[in-house]
C-alpha cells in the first residue's frame, strides 16, 4: 500500500508560510496515519502467512527426510 507524501512542513524560518503549511500538514496527517495503519496491517498479515509457510516447509523436510530413510532402507534391505 502507498503511503501519500506529506507536504512542506511548517518552519519558523518561513514565517510568512508557516500557519499554511502546518495547517496543510495536521490536514494530511489523518490520510497518513489510516495509509500507515493500513500497511501495518497488511505487513502484519503478510508476517503471519510467512511463519506460516516457514513451518510448512520445515515440516515438509522432516517429511522428505523420512522417506528418504525408508527409501534408503528399502534399497539395503537384505
Amino acid at each position: 500500500m502507498a503511503i501519500t507524501p506529506l507536504p512542506t512542513p511548517p518552519s519558523r524560518e518561513d514565517p510568512n508560510n508557516f500557519a499554511e503549511r502546518a495547517d496543510a500538514l495536521l490536514a494530511a496527517l489523518v490520510t497518513f496515519v489510516t495509509e500507515c495503519n493500513a500497511t501495518a496491517a497488511t505487513v502484519n498479515a503478510q508476517s503471519t502467512s510467512a511463519t506460516a509457510s516457514a513451518a510448512t516447509a520445515t515440516t515438509k523436510a522432516g517429511d522428505a527426510a523420512a522417506a528418504r530413510d525408508i527409501a534408503m532402507a528399502a534399497v539395503n534391505y537384505k
